[in-house]
């Protein structure tokens, strides 16, 4: 099958996330899937009004996923924040999409694709990764210093998740971003 990540941002950590779901690709053509899956993510602002949606052309027999992603948000956290919101988001987004197309798969052959890229994102960190890890040992009462060390994060990261547990909304750009926003712009 086909499984397959395109991409529309600039200035977020989303171009290098996309990368990353590229063993993902090469995985997935050695699955057997009565149709391929297309994502387009799109990072854009939330003034454009953008929506999600999905479309299935029963003549290349592809279901498109076209994913909107606001980003503000994404510009306040960092890259594993990223990741792991990326990841739930296009799970659950996967999951609700392939269920809609019942006559084009049945629901064993669904389940069985949908665990074999559950397991790759538990495997890659795109879900339960560091950030949800952090939360758990910070909740607690685990020390930042400890949480840093056994979790092998700088410890600015351990603190900057740490006050957001505590209801803090930064409003700056994360510095992931600045250094994300720096590499040349990823397109469709």
């Amino acid at each position: 099958m086909k499984l397959a990540f395109y991409l529309d941002t600039y200035g977020t950590c989303v171009g290098q996330l996309r990368d990353e779901l590229l063993s993902l690709e090469e995985v997935a053509k050695t699955w057997k899937f009565p149709y391929d899956i297309i994502f387009v993510l799109r990072v854009l602002p939330e003034s454009y009004g953008r929506k999600t949606f999905r479309r299935f052309d029963s003549r290349d027999n592809s279901l498109g996923l076209d994913i909107s992603i606001i980003y503000e948000q994404y510009q306040r956290m960092s890259k594993n924040e990223q990741r792991e919101a990326l990841g739930i988001y296009l799970y659950n987004y996967m999951s609700e999409s392939v269920a809609k197309y019942k006559k084009h798969a049945d629901k064993e052959t669904q389940n069985q694709f949908l665990a074999r890229v559950k397991n790759w994102m538990l495997e890659n960190n795109w879900l339960n990764g560091k950030i949800n890890k952090a939360r758990k040992l910070l909740s607690q009462d685990m020390g930042l210093y400890e949480v840093s060390q056994e979790l092998q994060m700088p410890l600015e990261e351990i603190e900057y998740i740490f006050l957001r547990m505590n209801d803090y909304e930064p409003t700056d750009v994360h510095p992931d971003n600045i250094v994300a926003g720096k590499a040349p712009p990823y397109n469709l």
